[in-house]
């Protein structure tokens, strides 16, 4: 059992046409390096790059019985740091990256795979389609990160504030997954509005799942 976090820019291929190969290159290397950082500084590991695009694991090689807080916290800290650079590539005239980060947690297959003469240390199972499946549905939601009732379920209560966002089935899954977005940690106090609105939506969530959809709305 393992906690599996993928991340992807968000609009990267228009991003792409802005830029001559150079500086999408420098762009790129600069970004992945800040996020590698935060990976490995929380324990994880870095399964592969696609593009602009992380695969990162927590909990192999080595045991972490924490993973799935590792996980998200990594993905918060992503989303941070992020912010910051955002600022400095405004001033330096260059695109401010944003990126969308899904998180899950369950039971996969971890070892080298691929061919007798080409293989990669990675992860393989339901679990890990899931994750990568929950960073698209971002899109769809306007959130930055998004996890699974999964993961969830494997925090110590309290320590981060979510909220739920929907009951979903995603591609190549029949049974529906309870999703949540993570909205900071409850160290860092949040604004009093965030407070009144999140406490509106679950409100409003409820009554959205007993059909009672005119309150809701």
């Amino acid at each position: 059992v393992l906690s599996v976090l993928f991340s992807d820019l968000a609009g990267f291929t228009t991003l792409s046409e802005k830029l001559t190969p150079t500086q999408l290159v420098q762009l790129l290397n600069h970004y992945l390096t800040e996020m590698t950082d935060i990976v490995l500084a929380e324990g994880g590991i870095i399964d592969k790059y696609e593009g602009d695009a992380i695969m990162a694991e927590f909990g192999a090689p080595l045991p972490l019985p924490d993973h799935a807080y590792r996980a998200v916290r990594a993905g918060l800290k992503m989303q941070q740091r992020l912010k910051e650079l955002r600022q400095m590539w405004k001033g330096q005239g260059l695109p401010e990256l944003r990126c969308r980060v899904g998180i899950n947690t369950g039971a996969m297959i971890v070892g080298n795979m691929g061919s007798n003469q080409v293989f990669d240390y990675t992860v393989i199972g339901d679990s890990v389609n899931l994750a990568s499946r929950l960073e698209g549905a971002n899109k769809r939601y306007n959130t930055h990160l998004m996890i699974s009732e999964f993961t969830l379920g494997c925090l110590t209560p309290g320590l981060f504030r979510t909220r739920v966002l929907d009951v979903i089935t995603v591609k190549g899954k029949s049974k529906a997954v309870k999703v949540f977005e993570v909205v900071g940690e409850n160290t860092h106090p949040a604004e009093s509005n965030d407070e009144i609105y999140y406490r509106t939506y679950e409100e409003a969530f409820n009554l959205y799942l007993s059909r009672e959809f005119g309150e809701a709305r």
